[in-house]
């Protein structure tokens, strides 16, 4: 399987600590980005050659691939970092090696799962001091439904525009669907950990991260519109391929979010607690010292009725249709206390609506 993992050539300091460069990985079926709208996403340059993309996670750290942060690749039982001077980070360009905040790397910082299984594919860069541009954050527990099967999600990147291809001269962006898991390891037999990984493309390709985007954001849309970040571009076999969507490091997820949370936890939003279900209103006691009540259908309802029946204990007493909107019901035989009376109306869009009533009989 060809992985995008180009073997870029770097400095001759690094090519004497190291065997492997780290690759790069753009977007094919993109569009070049509008002026400012994604100041988050970075441009990483290791060795001066490498180059790769990233996102703001936090004020001090930077989220890209774990094959752009390792010097030892898959030599070593334990992965280790290049040094922090050989990584340069530009937030908020939009061309390679173009203008933006620039802040120096002081850690880089790789899941110690990464040699072990290729899911845990990102590397933390930890800066020299936080940067003045808002960061986006990795999306907490609970909001899951932003990366499910089939919702449309947001790719950014820099690198090439087809497979092969030389870097774009502008920020990339697209949009991809979520694959469901058992169709992306369906389409990497023996490749895919749905742990760490998830999967984004068109069934037909077309549309895919390619060489120079590894790294780069996987963005979620959440209800306001507002973007999280739910995947990190690592690897897939060619570019745009049919059937061959690209694979994500599944950072918002158990595994990972819970590693990064560990190392940075202004890097992952609060955690989503699913609201408590609203308890329906208790109805409304009226005491009365009669035993006959006028029951009448509010006035919510009245132009959308289409029939009705009134309902005490069970038992039918009265009918209501459009021009009766009322109905007087006899509380005699009923014991004292609490008595309801149900209104089942039907709308005459077809919905049907209980309205409970209640009667405390205090007297008479």
């Amino acid at each position: 399987m060809g992985l995008r993992r180009t073997v870029l050539t770097v400095t001759a300091a690094l090519v004497a600590t190291a065997t492997t460069a780290a690759p790069a990985v753009a977007i094919v079926g993109g569009k070049d980005t509008a002026a400012g709208a994604y100041p988050a996403v970075t441009y990483v340059s290791i060795g001066g050659s490498a180059v790769c993309s990233g996102t703001l996670v936090a004020p001090t750290t930077v989220l890209t691939a774990g094959h752009c942060g390792s010097l030892t690749g898959e030599l070593l039982a334990t992965p280790i970092g290049y040094p922090p001077s050989a990584i340069q980070v530009t937030i908020g360009a939009e061309t390679p090696g173009g203008p933006g905040e620039r802040i120096p790397v002081a850690a880089v910082v790789i899941p110690p799962s990464y040699l072990n299984t290729q899911g845990s594919d990102v590397t933390l860069l930890r800066l020299e001091h936080p940067a003045t541009t808002k960061p986006v954050a990795i999306a907490g527990r609970g909001e899951e439904s932003l990366w499910a099967a089939g919702t449309p999600a947001l790719i950014v990147g820099f690198g090439a525009t087809k497979e092969g291809g030389a870097l774009a001269p502008h920020l990339q962006e697209a949009t991809v669907p979520v694959v469901a898991d058992a169709t992306c390891a369906s389409d990497y037999p023996g490749a895919f950990d749905a742990s760490t990984q998830l999967c984004a493309g068109y069934p037909q390709g077309g549309t895919d991260s390619c060489q120079g985007d590894s790294g780069g954001p996987l963005f979620g849309h959440r209800p306001d519109g507002s973007l999280v970040v739910v995947g990190s571009t690592s690897n897939g076999d060619g570019c745009a391929r049919a059937g061959k969507p690209g694979i994500y490091a599944r950072v918002a997820d158990r595994v990972l979010r819970e590693w990064i949370r560990g190392v940075d936890g202004a890097a992952v939003d609060a955690d989503v607690t699913p609201p408590a279900p609203t308890p329906a209103p208790a109805p409304r006691v009226t005491c009365t010292s009669h035993r006959v009540v006028t029951v009448t259908v509010r006035r919510a309802y009245r132009t959308r009725l289409r029939s009705g029946e009134v309902l005490v204990g069970g038992r039918r007493i009265a009918t209501l249709r459009r021009g009766r909107l009322s109905a007087r019901v006899s509380l005699i035989g009923r014991p004292k206390g609490v008595t309801r009376v149900k209104l089942v109306l039907r709308l005459t869009n077809g919905r049907r609506v209980v309205d409970t009533r209640a009667y405390r009989i205090c007297g008479g």
